[in-house]
């Protein structure tokens, strides 16, 4: 499978957004993001990092 877990870094910690995350796109200072079963999320983040072994996506809040 090809599903991916999304975080955020709050703190300096990973909070969870989204699992099971088919579908990421940044758009104008966000990500867009859907899962398997369609549900979307909107962050006001950007991509800090991607493992795609770890199957996680990490984000960072906006500056």
């Amino acid at each position: 499978m090809c599903e991916s877990r999304v975080v955020i870094l709050e703190d300096g910690k990973e909070k969870e957004i989204m699992e099971n995350v088919i579908y990421v796109e940044p758009q104008d200072g966000k990500v867009f993001m859907y899962d398997l079963l369609g549900q979307q999320k909107l962050v006001d983040a950007v991509i800090k990092e991607i493992k795609l072994l770890d199957h996680k996506i990490i984000l960072e809040k906006r500056k």
